[in-house]
């Protein structure tokens, strides 16, 4: 449970004091101390056991979703080996992404083959170079896997949430001008933030 309660979402001092209070807990407590959670964490506690806490956030359905996707192993073994083999390269989340999920006893398989990728609409990719969620990585495999793409990113920002979490002009231009008018500009986009106007880099 712990990589899950360390997630971080996001960039500003309020969240960084806050993510330093709820580490200074966990320390506590390993150290055999009697701890007080801060609300923030007690909630996020809470999500691990309580189906009612979040339901905006829809975990069962997004468990639904993924096993419908494409068929999981139903050895446990399968999942420990994977853990092993990239801890090295993921020792934090690694074993978070790769444990074995409700799709190893889902009782029914998935009803199509899993969908390859070929979009016949060129798509809006956002995200942040610091995100820790989303590697930008990914970003940029997906980005040259979806013909056509257009990326949008918020540089040097460490965060998951970029567009309507992060108030950034420059990203929500590009992404409202998308959604509402079918608009992609014309290269990939790298916003600064608040710092200066977002800048454009040649797509690749």
């Amino acid at each position: 449970m712990i990589p899950g309660l360390l997630l971080t979402v996001d960039d500003s001092d309020a969240f960084y004091a806050e993510f330093s209070a709820q580490v200074v807990v966990l320390r506590d407590a390993a150290r055999g101390l009697v701890v007080t959670p801060t609300p923030v964490q007690e909630w996020k506690l809470s999500l691990y056991d309580d189906p009612k806490v979040e339901p905006a956030f829809g975990f069962s359905a997004t468990i639904a979703n993924q096993c419908a996707d494409r068929a999981a192993s139903r050895d446990p073994e399968t999942y420990y080996r994977d853990i092993q083999a990239h801890r090295a390269a993921e020792p934090l989340f690694g074993p978070l992404a790769r444990d074995i999920t409700p799709c190893a006893f889902w009782p029914a398989s998935p009803a199509e083959p899993p969908t390859a990728i070929g979009n016949g609409r060129p798509a809006l990719i956002v995200g942040a170079s610091g995100d820790p969620v989303t590697p930008y990585p990914g970003q940029r495999s997906m980005h040259r896997a979806l013909t056509g793409s257009r990326m949008v990113t918020l540089d040097g920002a460490f965060r998951h949430g970029v567009y309507l979490f992060a108030p950034d002009s420059c990203v929500t231009g590009a992404v409202e001008s998308y959604l509402l008018g079918g608009s992609l500009p014309g290269a990939d986009v790298t916003c600064a933030g608040q710092r200066s106007p977002g800048r454009t880099t040649p797509a690749s």
